[in-house]
């Protein structure tokens, strides 16, 4: 896909219905509304040293929501600049249409290309898709790049070795033996030995160590454990990324329903009301 400014101003984004684009279909969405992931999120915002007339990229900035969060902390009228970087366009024109900031520029690229989309800036935000990245090391120097000195990174993820909470390895057992007997029973089968990219986790030592040798002081790390009801689990399995990441090979539609309905059979033969998620909160001032 071609990095290219997006405009400040974009048409309705689609309502998801059966006219919308894979890509709409199968988005983060959804699962974003939660408001657990806003709190999530807003904690990290928070953290992340923006004050007003501050120059700011929110890589990976999805359909708007932590954008939104960025600008809070800028002032009102927001002063300084935020570059909304994403590869989807279908997520820059839904957060073009929710934000309509001036102060906002939207620009489609990857965050392996950061270096080369944007001018030096204060902070860097990076929420929940850092796990998506195949080469870490290669983007963590490449945002250090464009940091200017004692510059913060601020990222988190609910995908990293840690992520689940004690006592819930059983429900991701059985959840997954459900989905795979579902498709089972309707002739699907599970690509073996295929590890997708939202599979690629690291530890937060390894975190650690990537942002050591990237030019990154010392790093704060914290853990947030948050509650996911049924509901939550149904919306991250309509989550493409995730769909390839849990059931590799399998067409989306199939897959979805199959996590879907895999979620709420665990749900029910466990008897459980929520199932708590831990997310990692990191924060890295550039040295």
């Amino acid at each position: 896909m071609v990095e290219t400014p997006w405009p400040d101003r974009a048409p309705p984004p689609s309502s998801g219905g059966p006219g919308a684009s894979v890509e709409e279909r199968f988005s983060f969405s959804k699962f974003a509304a939660h408001p657990f992931f806003k709190e999530v999120n807003a904690w990290l915002v928070a953290r992340a040293g923006i004050r007003p007339g501050a120059d700011v990229v929110d890589l990976g900035c999805g359909p708007g929501a932590v954008t939104e969060l960025i600008l809070q902390n800028m002032g009102r009228p927001p002063l300084g600049r935020v570059f909304a970087v994403d590869p989807s366009g279908s997520a820059l024109v839904q957060a073009a249409q929710r934000l309509q900031s001036a102060v906002v520029r939207f620009i489609q690229g990857t965050a392996e290309r950061i270096n080369s989309l944007v001018p030096p800036v204060d902070t860097v935000v990076f929420a929940n898709a850092i796990h998506l990245v195949q080469d870490k090391a290669l983007v963590i120097a490449s945002i250090s790049s464009i940091l200017r000195p004692g510059g913060i990174l601020a990222f988190n993820t609910t995908f990293f070795e840690g992520a689940y909470a004690s006592d819930t390895h059983r429900f991701y057992k059985i959840w997954v033996l459900r989905a795979m007997r579902w498709l089972q029973e309707r002739g699907h089968s599970v690509a073996r030995g295929v590890r997708a990219t939202a599979r690629q986790w690291l530890s937060p030592d390894d975190y650690r160590h990537l942002l050591q040798t990237t030019g990154f002081g010392e790093t704060e790390m914290e853990f947030q454990e948050k509650q996911l009801s049924v509901a939550a689990w149904e919306d991250i399995s309509e989550f493409s990324m995730f769909i390839e990441g849990a059931l590799p090979g399998v067409p989306l539609e199939v897959g979805a329903e199959a996590l879907k309905v895999g979620v709420r059979q665990a749900f029910q033969e466990l008897r459980l009301e929520a199932v708590p998620r831990i997310w990692l909160q990191a924060i890295a001032r550039r040295t």
